[in-house]
C-alpha cells in the first residue's frame, strides 16, 4: 500500500512539472508574438535613408582610403627589402 501512495504523490509531482513548464511555454510563445507585432509597427523616422546613404558613402570612402594606405605600406615594404638585399655588408 505505501508503494501506490508513493507512486501517487510522483505522479502529481511530474503532472504538475509538466503542466506549469507547459503554462510557462504558452505564455513565452504569446510574449514573443507580442514583440514580433510591436516591433513591426514601429515607422522608421523621416530622413532615415537619406542618413543611411551618407553613411554607406562614408564607408565607402575610408575603405578607399585605407586601401591606399595598405598599398602604400606594400610598396614601403618592397623597397626596404629590395634595398636589404642590395646593401652589402661592412664589416
Amino acid at each position: 500500500m505505501e508503494d501506490a501512495q508513493v507512486f501517487a504523490v510522483v505522479m502529481i509531482i511530474i503532472t504538475g512539472t509538466v503542466a506549469s513548464l507547459c503554462l510557462i511555454g504558452v505564455l513565452t510563445a504569446k510574449a514573443v508574438q507580442r514583440m514580433r507585432r510591436n516591433r513591426g509597427a514601429v515607422a522608421a523616422p523621416p530622413g532615415n535613408d537619406d542618413r543611411l546613404e551618407q553613411l554607406q558613402q562614408s564607408i565607402d570612402a575610408i575603405a578607399v582610403e585605407v586601401e591606399r594606405i595598405a598599398e602604400a605600406q606594400r610598396f614601403t615594404a618592397k623597397l626596404l627589402a629590395e634595398r636589404a638585399e642590395h646593401t652589402p655588408l661592412v664589416r
